[in-house]
């Protein structure tokens, strides 16, 4: 997915929403989309198991239309005096077969946008949500003074929207405000604005924290006010 992104746009409505608060407010998108190395070794195995038998189950044994193949790289003879394959062969060109399916599906799945799309919905949202927690951890937002950090993330090719908080967040906070939060964000993504999308999700966690949380006599500001692209 490409949308075009307005940084100063993002940067200056945290900027805004940190005036009014002591929480802080970090967004971070993903536009590439998550490896999934698992997809295409299932596919690839599955089809791997089923195509061969398939094929045998429609009429169209593996070893008699691999036999020239077989015959002309390794230099077998693969049809005796009764005109029946030995056992051994037959076989290596059911595996032989396997070995093609696999390479073939898994290179199709591996190196396209099937990886992604033949991936379930459960376990892109599962890895879209660690990679969260992996930047909410990475880039400190559990180390702000009051507990008050705001993580706001969006991987786009997964069309994924999560917010984490701090504990001191989560204590005081009606934890709709984080579903309101997605939706807004999610809302703009849908119409190819990511950059409003990201001012309405700021503004609402700007509008809890400052409910809550209000600034300081001297409001450090504990984490850059930034869009971060990974």
């Amino acid at each position: 997915m490409t949308l075009k992104i307005d940084h100063s746009r993002i940067n200056a409505a945290i900027a805004k929403a940190e005036l009014t608060t002591s929480g802080e407010i970090t967004c971070i998108i993903k536009s590439k989309a998550l490896d999934y190395g698992e997809t295409p070794l299932g596919w690839a195995a599955v089809a791997a198991f089923v195509v061969p038998m398939l094929l045998s189950a429609m009429g169209t044994l593996p070893h008699e239309w691999l036999a020239p193949l077989l015959t002309h790289i390794f230099g077998w003879n693969g049809i005796g005096v009764s005109g029946d394959f030995a056992t051994w062969e037959v076989l290596i060109g059911y595996g032989f077969l396997q070995v093609i399916v696999f390479a073939v599906v898994y290179a199709l799945i591996r190196f396209t946008g099937l990886k992604l799309i033949l991936t379930p919905k459960a376990t892109r949202n599962r890895k879209a949500h660690q990679k969260a927690m992996e930047q909410f951890y990475a880039r400190g937002l559990h180390l702000t003074q009051g507990q008050t950090g705001v993580m706001i993330f969006c991987a786009l090719e997964e069309h994924f929207v999560d917010v984490i908080a701090d504990a001191g967040i989560y204590a005081k906070v009606d934890k709709t405000l984080w579903n309101d939060t997605v939706a807004a964000l999610l809302r703009h993504v849908k119409n190819g604005d990511l950059t409003s999308g990201f001012e309405a999700a700021v503004e609402k966690c700007g509008e809890a924290l400052a409910a809550h949380f209000p600034p300081d006599e001297d409001n450090p500001n504990e984490l850059p006010d930034v869009l971060i692209e990974i």
